[in-house]
């Protein structure tokens, strides 16, 4: 790329970061709001006393929670629906054919793979899966 480019495409890329207002990029939760608006507060009276702003912002969220019933913890809504993944229930206990039945099924195993072309972990454990 020729210097003048790189120079025109950073420039161009400097604008629009600047032209980007910090509100737009600003979280939008209450809690956000209230410890910023205290951090701008702090630093005017010179309160910070060397405290960083991720650390008062760690400890001022967990107090706006605790006073708000959980207020800073609460995800926002969105209008997707989520789909809540549903697993059944195993019993991994070790039965008493368990270990003969993993040998029946590791000599399927190799009929299986010379059959169907499978290799791998991944085709191992599926098949195993379906076996057991």
């Amino acid at each position: 790329m020729k210097p003048q480019s790189l120079f025109i495409v950073a420039c161009f890329a400097t604008a629009l970061l600047m032209s980007t207002s910090p509100s737009a990029l600003a979280a939008k939760s209450p809690a956000m709001q209230a410890c910023s608006a205290q951090w701008a507060d702090m630093k005017k009276a010179g309160k910070t006393e060397g405290q960083t702003w991720p650390k008062f912002w760690s400890q001022c969220s967990k107090d706006y929670a605790a006073k708000n019933e959980g207020g800073a913890t609460e995800p926002e809504k969105t209008t997707k629906s989520s789909k809540k993944a549903t697993t059944a229930a195993v019993d991994e206990s070790d039965s008493t054919g368990s270990g003969q039945q993993k040998k029946d099924c590791d000599a399927k195993w190799g009929s299986y793979k010379a059959k169907s072309g499978a290799h791998g972990w991944h085709d191992y454990f599926q098949f195993m899966a379906k076996c057991m």
